[in-house]
């Protein structure tokens, strides 16, 4: 069965059926990567906060800012570049009008 035969009124269908959106898969790797870039950043500021934050007195200064500071303020500027560096080299600008509609606008 096609997806022509798909009638749109009816729930009368398999999902094997349905055509996979190519942009699906795309959006789908892209939420990954920033989930996981963000989970990474968090994990990092709170090693941190964890490892450096607790005992700051006993750390030493690092441009006038305490340690734990001075990382924090690192790890916020490599974020930055990060996210710069994705938007940059992995999204990809998509047309969000899909195959059918093109199809159907062209005839």
């Amino acid at each position: 069965m096609s997806n022509n035969l798909i009638d749109p009124e009816s729930r009368n269908y398999s999902f094997k059926d349905i055509e996979e959106d190519p942009r699906i898969k795309r959006t789908t790797k892209e939420f990954f990567i920033t989930f996981f870039t963000y989970i990474i950043y968090g994990a990092l500021m709170m090693i941190n906060l964890f490892t450096f934050g607790l005992h700051s007195q006993d750390y030493p200064k690092v441009l006038g800012f305490p340690l734990w500071i001075f990382i924090l303020i690192c790890l916020l500027v490599g974020m930055v570049v990060t996210v710069e560096l994705i938007c940059t080299f992995v999204y990809k600008d998509m047309d969000l009008t899909s195959k059918n509609n093109k199809q159907e606008e062209n005839k």
